[in-house]
């Protein structure tokens, strides 16, 4: 950590490095969310806040991380560097899925470089290890044992295991077909005792068999002997196994070499998925916060709005239906102290530590359930002094752990430092007790510290309201409930309500009448005071309520006008669009049919004379087609009538330009020369459509296949035009 002071004692800090802990996928990343302590340098927590962000961003874009199943090889690697250390085969096996995790994330990180370029590159960073991991693959079995294809000698030397234990098997198996083997065998199977092959034999039968007893059953009516005629095959397969295990050492020895060897990758590929995990975990806690992304303030303002406390956030993960109310938190140069006041279970220490924590999280690069725009700037120190955990481990009184943690924030405290201190002046006499919280006040104000207190001490309400630099603020309370709202009100010290909640609680009202008159007319005066500005403060919140309900009531009223107007232009645009397709698909069918009846009106009477009859025909018969609205600048495609008719009017040139031309539009002209010149008795035509990407020619070919008037068509040599044969007598 950079040099500074940080405590999370007193602000729960380790619960939240707990509720981050849960969002890791690794045990690697588990343990450094854990041990997360904040930065001091404004750099790097600025660095820390982009990866969060980034992470964020890539588990909207492409989800999170592949991470599978990542053993703790830790341990593992921290063995190596030993001499003579050798890994059995669990311990290597455990590193393919670690190295199969670091190929999975660096496909990963390619997929979202994009959205999260620094990531993306974090992940290509982490090592490959391919060599080792096809090594480690073919030579273990999943559960570590090692394979036949680790060396040819192991698979050499298991063969033989192989057909030397076949062959024994065999023999033995033959003795119980003999004549007279259910008086000698107990059961007939093949065991092994002692390494050795044996057959369980009855002990009342064993001068009946020459061999060697290795073991007996438990009541000694079996024994388990070895017979002589597989002594050798049995001493055989036992200096196989031997060589076996010697080959298998050897092995695990070179495997454990090639490890050690890879060392500086493998710890570079554990430490790459610890962090990256952790920024995973920071930008799921994030998401689950819906939390934003803190400014960094320069100076010393602090700057949160609708700040809500983290571990309540996730109680109400848990507790469906119980809200978090957040509070402003406001600090700067100007005002540095800020004393809030309010009765007892009013959420006063909830506020203190949501700033504390928040300034944690803030500088471990965790963004916070705050609004858009909070801000806050990077404290070199932060100090809470909430509770009395210290006194009870200490044996000290209230008072005297307070002193005492006072005088240590004393002796460091500087103009970046946040102090935080809970019922300051408690735990003494209330009159001594509120002279030294104010000196105390006054102190951490000259070497510049940001200080939020609270306080129930009257005499520290009006030391905030005439300080120059200090400020109330207090936990707004139902007088009718008689409970808390938990909302920060500012520049409005708090009371107490101790008679009030005493009264409704149910004490005797003597009893309660009898303290009134204990208090001076000076408080009761203030007490008055404080009763009528808070009412007055309430109305003043409501009425501002209704107004921003009506702004809002405005703005969805709006809102909805402007998206129902957005709707109909869009449907308009549709609706232009469609006709104009449907237009188009019109007129180019109807040109299709006249071609067609021309055709086979070819096909019956060869005479032009015939055929130029028909088409006038077919000319004075096609109903005008209607103008279009003068609105609409839609641009229709040449009626067939108008097709019809062009041709005994004007000359048609024997090749068509159609370079520059969209496919679209070189399609309609197309259509319309052909009819053109067919009617004009061309017999060939040309088309110029240039070579430039072939989109051009590939529409004009689709145009020419299947046309009725087109015999044949070929393109030229260069392939920038292409020739038409037509249909004509």
């Amino acid at each position: 950590m950079d040099p500074g002071r940080l405590w999370g004692r007193g602000v729960e800090w380790d619960e939240v490095r707990t509720l981050l802990a849960r969002e890791a996928d690794t045990p690697m990343g588990q343990e450094r969310a854990l041990c997360l302590e904040p930065r001091t340098d404004p750099g790097a927590v600025r660095h820390l806040l982009a990866e969060t962000r980034e992470g964020r961003q890539a588990l909207q874009s492409a989800g999170p991380p592949p991470w599978g199943t990542v053993p703790d090889v830790r341990s593992t690697l921290e063995r190596v560097p030993t001499e003579g250390a050798l890994l059995d085969g669990a311990e290597l096996v455990a590193l393919v899925p670690l190295i199969e995790a670091g190929a999975r994330l660096r496909a990963y990180g390619q997929s979202v470089a994009a959205t999260a370029p620094g990531l993306a590159t974090a992940c290509s960073r982490l090592p490959g290890l391919t060599p080792l991991h096809a090594l480690l693959s073919r030579s273990l079995t999943p559960e570590g044992a090692l394979t036949d294809e680790a060396s040819p000698r192991l698979r050499q030397i298991r063969r033989k295991i192989r057909e030397q234990r076949e062959e024994i098997v065999k023999l033995l198996e033959a003795l119980f077909q003999t004549q007279g083997a259910e008086a000698i065998f107990q059961d007939r199977y093949v065991t092994i005792r002692h390494g050795r092959y044996v057959v369980p034999v009855r002990a009342l039968a064993l001068a009946r068999v020459r061999g060697i007893v290795h073991d007996r059953s438990q009541s000694g009516a079996t024994l388990f002997v070895e017979p002589d005629k597989v002594v050798e095959l049995n001493n055989s397969l036992v200096q196989a196994v031997r060589e076996e295990e010697a080959e298998s050492l050897r092995i695990l020895q070179v495997l454990t070499d090639e490890v050690r060897s890879a060392l500086p990758d493998l710890q570079a590929l554990v430490d790459g998925i610890g962090g990256l995990d952790l920024v995973f975990a920071r930008a799921e806690l994030a998401e689950r916060m819906t939390a934003t992304e803190p400014e960094l303030d320069p100076g010393r303002t602090v700057a949160l709005s609708e700040a809500r406390h983290p571990l309540l956030l996730a109680q109400s993960w848990q507790e469906a239906g119980r809200p978090v109310v957040p509070v402003d938190l406001h600090l700067d140069a100007l005002l540095p102290l800020l004393i809030i006041t309010g009765p007892n279970a009013g959420g006063k220490t909830v506020a203190l530590k949501t700033l504390g924590l928040l300034a944690l999280m803030c500088q471990a690069g965790l963004h916070l359930p705050v609004k858009e725009g909070s801000r806050l700037p990077v404290f070199r120190q932060v100090f809470a002094v909430i509770g009395d955990d210290q006194s009870v481990a200490e044996n000290l009184s209230t008072f005297s752990a307070f002193v005492k943690q006072v005088r240590e924030i004393l002796e460091e405290v500087d103009a970046r430092s946040l102090v935080l201190l809970d019922e300051l002046g408690a735990g003494t006499d209330p009159d001594e007790g509120a002279a030294l919280a104010q000196a105390i006040l006054e102190d951490l104000q000259a070497r510049g510290a940001l200080v939020m207190a609270t306080t129930h001490l009257e005499p520290l309400k009006a030391f905030a309201s005439t300080r120059p630099g200090a400020r109330n603020a207090s936990v707004e309370f139902d007088q009718n409930r008689l409970a808390p709202t938990f909302r920060l009100l500012y520049d409005h010290p708090g009371q107490s309500y101790a008679l009030t909640i005493a009264a409704r609680l149910g004490l005797p009202e003597h009893l309660i009448d009898r303290a009134h008159s204990h208090r001076s007319t000076q408080a009761r005066n203030l007490q008055e005071l404080l009763a009528r500005l808070d009412a007055e403060t309430r109305a003043a919140a409501i009425e501002r309520g209704e107004a921003e309900k009506r702004q809002l009531q405005a703005a969805t009223l709006l809102a909805r006008a402007q998206k129902e107007l957005e709707a109909a232009q869009a449907k308009a645009k549709e609706t232009l669009a469609r006709a104009r397709a449907e237009a188009q698909a019109l007129l180019a069918d109807i040109r299709r049919k006249v071609a067609e009846e021309w055709e086979r009106l070819r096909s019956e009477e060869r005479s032009r004379r015939s055929l130029e009859a028909t088409r006038k025909r077919l000319a004075e018969a096609a109903p005008p087609m209607p103008a279009p609205a003068p609105p609409r600048t839609v641009a229709l495609a040449p009626s067939w009538r108008d097709s019809v008719r062009t041709p005994e009017k004007a000359a048609v040139p024997e090749e068509l330009m159609l370079l520059g031309k969209t496919t679209d539009e070189g399609r309609d002209l197309v259509e319309k020369y052909l009819d053109d010149a067919f009617l004009a008795g061309r017999r060939s035509v040309r088309l110029i459509h240039g070579k430039g990407t072939g989109a051009l020619r590939k529409a004009v070919h689709e145009v020419l296949t299947g046309h009725p008037l087109v015999d044949a068509y070929k393109p030229e040599s260069g392939g920038g035009a292409t020739l038409v044969e037509l249909k004509v007598d």
